[in-house]
């Protein structure tokens, strides 16, 4: 992302009152804001424009969270990754760069999380 570029923001959940909640968590936050239901919504959504950070639940319809990071990582290595999820997986499941972020995550780390990926270079 160059040094002018907005970055792009995606949240997947197949609960739509998680995607309002991470939305109105950066309402204030310039960049791009998109929501997916699923997996493969979401990578349909990164083949039209690529995302900066990407936080996806671990339970989701069809593919599970982390299966979708790995596949948006390898369109895009630096991508800014993080699991939203009620469990932790165990250690040896989650790939390095990949954040996990447990329910109820406390709205300031969210946003840290989020915000250290805005500034992230993307390709």
């Amino acid at each position: 992302m160059s040094a002018d570029a907005m970055p792009s923001y995606l949240f997947v959940d197949e609960d739509p009152l998680q995607l309002s909640a991470l939305r109105r968590l950066l309402r204030d936050v310039p960049g791009t804001k998109r929501l997916a239901t699923s997996g493969e919504e979401a990578l349909l959504m990164a083949e039209e424009e690529p995302p900066s950070v990407v936080i996806a639940a671990y339970i989701l319809p069809g593919m599970d969270g982390l299966s979708l990071l790995a596949a948006l990582r390898a369109r895009t290595p630096d991508l800014r990754c993080g699991l939203h999820t009620t469990q932790l997986p165990a250690r040896d499941i989650i790939p390095p760069g990949v954040t996990v972020l447990l329910k109820p995550c406390p709205p300031e780390r969210l946003r840290a999380f989020l915000l250290s990926g805005a500034a992230a270079p993307s390709k």
